[in-house]
């Protein structure tokens, strides 16, 4: 009996970190749909988005720009999107601090 138990409990593990790991999965590949259009000089910031303060920027984006988001964060004040730029290097745009627009739009 007590085996059985342990099964069923390592079953429901297993299962409930797999439910888990797919849901992240797809809202990663949900963020990966979406792409930045920079419409004025827009600063990028190091590292991924970790929060709504903003250190110095390390590029200044022209306008006409189109980024690929790699993964969009929501927080309590901001939202931030990490994203590939045209170097192949990666960094995140704090939305509200330049002027972008994302396609498809953000809801």
């Amino acid at each position: 009996m007590k085996k059985v138990t342990i099964r069923v409990v390592l079953l429901v593990v297993i299962v409930g970190l797999c439910a888990i790991f797919a849901m992240w999965a797809n809202d990663v590949h949900q963020d990966r749909k979406h792409v930045v259009i920079v419409n004025s000089k827009t600063p990028i910031f190091g590292g991924r988005g970790e929060g709504c303060e903003t250190p110095t920027p390390i590029f200044l984006v022209q306008p006409g720009a189109v980024l690929r988001v790699r993964r969009i964060r929501y927080w309590k004040e901001c939202a931030t999107l990490d994203v590939k730029l045209p170097d192949r290097a990666s960094g995140h745009i704090v939305l509200g601090i330049g002027n972008v627009s994302v396609r498809p739009p953000l809801h």
